[in-house]
């Protein structure tokens, strides 16, 4: 039982140094995108990326590793799930009872296809009273 326990936290312990290896990776590859693009490759931009890779890498990386994860995920859309999760999928009563209007696309895109066809019943009834 004690060797399967250790091979366990052994296994979960490396997955977690090469995950952490890999975002180290992603994150010095986002600081030289980020310096070669306002700064250059000139010396002052090798001298900033060396230092801000060495700090965020090395110094402070218990605090910037997760604050670059919640950034990625953020910006490869999850904070849109997160809006329709809190804001749009919630269903509020107005005032008089009745329910407000949803807000998806589907329900809008729903709601302009029948105003259009609102639309064109009117304009062709319009033609056959002429």
């Amino acid at each position: 039982m004690f060797e399967f326990s250790f091979l366990t936290a052994l296994f979960f312990t490396e997955i977690f140094q090469d995950y952490n290896l890999a975002l180290k990776i992603f994150a010095l590859l986002s600081i030289i995108s980020f310096v070669k693009n306002h700064v250059g490759t000139g010396p002052l931009g090798l001298a900033i990326m060396i230092g801000i890779s060495w700090f965020i890498l090395f110094d402070a990386w218990s605090f910037f590793g997760g604050v670059y994860v919640l950034y990625t995920l953020l910006t490869m859309g999850v904070s849109g799930i997160l809006i329709d999760f809190f804001f749009v999928g919630q269903q509020h009563i107005t005032p008089h009872g009745m329910e407000a209007p949803k807000g998806t696309q589907a329900d809008v895109a729903e709601r302009n296809r029948a105003r259009q066809h609102a639309m064109h019943q009117a304009h062709a009834r319009g033609r056959m009273l002429r």
